[in-house]
């Protein structure tokens, strides 16, 4: 075994994760994990995939790759950049287009754009025709019912009048009342406040109580701990399976993400954004600051 390798068993068996576990927070098959920490690079499918896997394997298991490709260069293979350089050496340098295509593709948005234009035109006068001509249709095809409506009209100083107004303003002065305390009813926010290597911090504001969830959507491991160090919840979860927890009186939770496209978090209901792309960013720290604001007496 390598250093390398070594230092990552070490740094696995100290988070209590089997090769197993490992290969479900990766997705990385165990035996290529296996050769990561025996150092045999010979099995895994090319050299340019050595650095990645070895990337995604320290953030799974808590340790800065960046500091472990610096420490551990020997234990490295060297052809990674040699690699990179002859795919980018590879690809064909793309052909020159005659200069009569290059004007006509320089052009070809203009002429687009015209085209656009005559496009809408064109159809605004057929909307405005046909608008036209069928509201003078309507009129030649009914010419009294403007007339027999009129005639038919609910006199303004009838009861049945006075009635319906009493019951519209009724229903407006209600309405009126649920617009001000939909209004007054303190919104949510949820805000990204400062995001370093694979941790941000969120603060949290505008809600008297505030519920936290978190959902596997894939096989997954997560920490929950609240702003004491006090452990909520540390493990593996199964597909489809939710902790919940009400953090209302929480100033901070601190939460270690195994597998960020494969986790769900919400607050109140509200689905955190992660700022950091999980695609990149397998492996997160989320912090969750409640700045629950004081009321005035």
């Amino acid at each position: 075994m390598t250093e390398l390798g070594i230092r990552l068993k070490e740094a696995r068996e100290e988070k209590g994760m089997s090769l197993a576990d490992l290969q479900a927070v990766t997705k990385i098959q165990k035996r290529y994990l296996t050769a990561l920490e025996e150092g045999n690079y010979e099995i895994i499918p090319g050299k340019f995939y050595v650095r990645a896997f070895i990337k995604q394997y320290a953030e799974a298991v808590g340790l800065n790759s960046e500091l472990l490709f610096e420490e551990y260069k020997k234990d490295i293979p060297n052809s990674y950049n040699d690699d990179v350089s002859e795919r980018i050496s590879s690809i064909k340098p793309q052909k020159e287009l005659p200069k009569s295509a290059s004007k006509a593709l320089e052009l070809l948005p203009t002429l687009l754009v015209t085209a656009g234009i005559i496009v809408v035109i064109a159809i605004i006068y057929v909307v405005i025709q046909t608008v036209n001509g069928g509201g003078d249709q309507h009129k030649a095809d009914n010419p009294k019912t403007e007339e027999s409506q009129s005639k038919y009209e609910v006199p303004k100083d009838s009861p049945l009048t006075k009635e319906k107004k009493e019951n519209g303003g009724a229903d407006e002065d209600k309405k009126e009342e649920d617009q001000q305390k939909a209004d007054k009813k303190e919104k949510l926010s949820i805000k990204a406040t400062d995001s370093k290597g694979s941790s941000t911090t969120y603060e949290v504001s505008g809600a008297d109580k505030l519920e936290l969830e978190v959902k596997a959507t894939e096989k997954v491991w997560i920490r929950v701990r609240d702003g004491e160090g006090q452990s909520l919840k540390e493990g593996m979860m199964k597909k489809g399976e939710t902790f919940e927890k009400n953090i209302t009186d929480q100033k901070q939770i601190d939460l270690r993400i195994g597998y960020a496209p494969g986790t769900e978090i919400k607050l109140n209901g509200e689905v955190l954004s992660y700022e950091l792309d999980p695609k990149s960013v397998m492996t997160q720290n989320i912090t969750i600051q409640n700045k629950k604001e004081e009321k005035s007496s």
